[in-house]
């Protein structure tokens, strides 16, 4: 090889390794960047947000207090327009803002109802009252905004014409982990009254159930406004009693408040009685516009203006006064109807079809429902025998095998048969229709009897009464005037966790507590919750099943032969 073609060779062998250099540094540049870019911190997230006393919600800024153990409390907070002058009876209205802060340390008045009203048992008096009443109060331990506890929100009771959100307290739940909400609605004689003028003035061409209405809207600030109290609006439980439970079954069956709860609680209450409609009369009740035409001539007088405008402007206890005068006025089953908007069917029909929320409930009653009402109905049904005899008229018709299952030998029996009667029509037989019912959606259906009997004065007559319950739940253990022992307080600590493990799984079941079985047609099971706490199957079905052929034959009756 000559020196010229030598040379060649190390320039070519030369500029090669300069290019490998060149090319690997080139590399070694480009991986040394995105090593660098990788090695970069992220954006900072913002701090959580800590939840302090004052809180920002729809319409302004509210100041709440904070006590013991981080418990904050806010009480009042408004979530409608005040159904008051032109809104009396119109559908919930939107809040207008406020100016400045919004005190939240004390609850609002209560929505005008009758005071007293339920005797010694569960009557209460002297407690503030005003139409201006549509208020939530929220109860939470969290301390950050996207703590994203559970939420439940309570639903009162009262037969749809007494009882306020602000009497329930929130230590004990609030405790478990869940944020608590409690609200007010319209009752009675403002919260329940259909009439063609209403309907009239309504682009939906109805009227009535504006309480139902005001519970939706709760509902509605709590899915906008619970986030900033430490709450999951992804994950809110609807529960109440009595009332409060039947308008459970009637929120699971609107349409208008599908996705605003993700599990119901009912306790002792279900709207799958048969209904009174508001345009139509049935054979066991008159239309609801037809009752508002009377109530309204009723406040009006004879010869007065019974129009829309001069009915708005009469005064809230001279309504009250004419809406107490009539018992159909204030009658439970025709109070909340079937509106053809808020609810479009009967609540029976909705659940049947499969057209409910499709959410898992858990539903139930107390064992001995009827004791502290035997003297209420005595009055209009006679004593012994003879009530017996009429209440099951009354609620049952003529239908054959009463007596069998609820029989009347002397008074004594048939005192007890009444309460037993009671409370299977009112609150067991709804609760069993309502777990059947949802056989015909997806979710599961847990079922419960309450049998726990609380240390009250004359406890061996009131047993395991209405409402008895809601103490344990709530850790109000004084309640009704009873003195808790410590199995009292066991008990309603369990019942507590049992509660709030369902708001949070959407199930019952958890660790310590006792194995729940959902219900189905074939198991027929359900939760003894008592001294005896434990799965069992097969809760009163002769019972159950009398009352359900009773019902249809009323709902077959020609229409023809109801009154107004």
């Amino acid at each position: 090889m000559d020196s010229e073609t030598e040379r060649r060779g190390h320039r070519m062998v030369g500029s090669k390794l300069a290019a490998a250099v060149a090319m690997g540094a080139l590399w070694l540049t480009l991986g040394c960047g995105q090593e660098q870019a990788a090695q970069e911190p992220a954006p900072a997230e913002p701090p959580p947000v800590a939840i302090g006393a004052e809180v920002a919600v729809t319409g302004g800024v509210v100041r709440g207090t904070i006590g013991e153990e981080g418990l904050k409390q806010y009480h009042g907070i408004p979530f409608a327009a005040p159904p008051v002058g032109d809104l009396r009876w119109a559908p919930t209205a939107p809040l207008a803002p406020w100016e400045g802060v919004r005190d939240a340390s004390a609850a609002g008045p209560s929505c005008v109802q009758p005071q007293g009203q339920g005797g010694e048992f569960y009557g209460e008096t002297g407690f503030e009252m005003d139409e201006d009443c549509l208020t939530v109060n929220v109860w939470t331990r969290a301390e950050h905004e996207g703590d994203a506890l559970p939420v439940m929100v309570w639903i009162h009771g009262g037969a749809l014409v007494t009882g306020s959100g602000d009497r329930y307290p929130g230590e004990l739940l609030t405790s478990k982990g869940v944020v608590l909400v409690t609200a007010n609605y319209r009752l009675g004689p403002f919260g329940f009254v259909a009439h063609p003028e209403l309907s009239a003035e309504n682009p939906a061409g109805v009227s009535g159930n504006q309480g139902l209405r005001d519970q939706i809207a709760a509902l509605e600030w709590v899915r906008d406004n619970v986030e900033r109290f430490g709450g999951d609006p992804g994950r809110v439980t609807i529960f109440g009693e009595s009332a409060g439970s039947l308008s459970m079954s009637l929120l699971q069956a609107s349409p208008q408040a599908q996705g605003l709860f993700h599990g119901v609680i009912g306790q002792s209450g279900g709207a799958f009685q048969p209904m009174a409609f508001r345009a139509e009369a049935t054979s066991y009740a008159g239309s609801g516009e037809a009752l508002g035409e009377r109530f309204a001539a009723a406040i009006a007088g004879e010869g007065g203006d019974a129009t829309l405008a001069a009915l708005r402007q009469a005064p809230a206890d001279e309504v009250l006064e004419v809406f107490q005068s009539d018992p159909a006025f204030s009658n439970y089953d025709t109070l909340a109807i079937v509106d053809g908007e808020v609810i479009p069917d009967e609540v029976a029909t909705i659940f049947a079809e499969g057209r409910q929320a499709d959410v898992p409930v858990m539903i139930g009653s107390n064992a001995d429902e009827g004791t502290p009402f035997l003297e209420f109905f005595t009055p209009q049904f006679g004593e012994g025998m003879e009530g017996l005899a009429a209440y099951a008229e009354a609620t049952l018709g003529g239908i054959e095998g009463i007596d069998a299952h609820y029989p009347g030998a002397d008074d004594a029996e048939a005192e007890r048969s009444w309460i037993d009667l009671f409370g299977d029509v009112l609150f067991a037989y709804p609760s069993r229709i309502w777990v059947r019912s949802m056989e015909n959606v997806t979710s599961d259906a847990y079922l419960y009897w309450f049998t726990w009997q609380p240390p009250i004065e004359r406890q061996e007559e009131y047993r395991a009464f209405h409402a008895a319950e809601i103490g344990y739940v709530f850790g109000d253990l004084d309640l009704f005037g009873a003195v808790p022992t410590e199995a009292d307080h066991a008990f309603s600590d369990q019942m507590a966790t049992i509660w709030t493990q369902f708001a949070k799984a959407g199930n019952p079941n958890g660790e310590g507590l006792p194995e729940w079985p959902a219900y189905t047609r074939e198991n027929e099971a359900y939760m003894e919750l008592g001294l005896d706490t434990g799965a069992r199957s097969n809760l009163r079905l002769e019972q159950m099943a009398l009352i359900e052929r009773a019902w249809a034959e009323r709902r077959a009756a020609p229409a023809e032969d109801a009154g107004d």
